[in-house]
């Protein structure tokens, strides 16, 4: 399967990477950075829906995207445009992406940016912090309860916010206790990767009241967005449609109801 595929590219990745001098250098980078961008603060404090636009050249299931993309500008456009955040995929492998994606946004917008990969080391949350970013995805279905416990408690300490995506209802157990004033539902089955968005629908009435949802993956259109907003999520976050569009800022502007 896709995740059990995934996760041994991983640990294969970062066996080459982590070393003790390594990890040392990226602690002593990362306390020398300014203070994260207030990624929750970005989402909550929206007074309308928030959307997290998303840097992703490529993809398992759609395969290249656009792969010859202008980071920076591309960034700077979902700015202008009113997203809340930007998102940037930093697998290698599937996604095309890298860290340096991640610090090329960094610079180059005002926004918080949320790191999306596959975190199953402590390491990488070391590496993500020294790239700049502000906030790093942690994936329920790859994560035991207790590394989801410790990585959430390792990335608060590094100062960025644990942004905890769910799939299944029995992630929702990992949850429990955190104090996740946020939580990500995944549209896109990471084993089959097929997408629906009855996934945010089944599972939004299960999450607690105090935490606020957001709807990642297949979300294409207004009517998506008005879907997922009548099941009461407080963002969306939206990649593949915005890459393609070819006016990506006219586009977010679309799904937020700013056209």
């Amino acid at each position: 399967m896709f995740l059990e595929k995934m996760a041994a590219i991983k640990r294969e990745e970062i066996s080459r990477r982590k070393t003790r001098s390594r990890l040392e250098e990226l602690e002593e980078k990362g306390e020398n950075l300014p203070r994260p961008r207030d990624f929750a603060g970005a989402i909550l404090q929206n007074a309308s829906l928030a959307l997290i636009a998303e840097i992703k050249k490529a993809s398992p299931s759609a395969e290249v995207i656009q792969e010859q993309v202008d980071i920076g500008r591309m960034a700077g456009k979902y700015e202008k445009a009113g997203a809340s955040a930007v998102s940037v995929l930093t697998e290698g492998h599937f996604f095309r992406g890298d860290l340096k994606d991640l610090a090329t946004v960094k610079e180059s917008v005002g926004l918080p940016v949320l790191q999306k990969d596959f975190i199953i080391d402590p390491f990488q949350l070391y590496e993500g912090k020294a790239a700049g970013a502000d906030a790093v995805l942690l994936i329920a279905a790859i994560l035991s309860r207790e590394e989801l416990e410790e990585f959430v408690w390792l990335t608060r300490r590094l100062g960025l916010f644990p942004l905890v995506e769910i799939h299944e209802g029995e992630e929702l157990e990992k949850i429990s206790g955190l104090g996740l004033p946020l939580l990500g539902i995944n549209n896109r089955n990471l084993k089959t990767l097929g997408v629906t968005l009855e996934t945010t629908e089944r599972l939004i009435p299960r999450v607690p009241p105090w935490i606020k949802v957001i709807s990642e993956s297949g979300i294409r259109d207004r009517e998506d967005v008005t879907r997922l907003e009548r099941a009461g999520v407080k963002g969306i976050l939206v990649g593949e449609a915005l890459m393609r569009a070819a006016d990506p800022a006219s586009k977010i502007r679309e799904l937020i109801g700013r056209i």
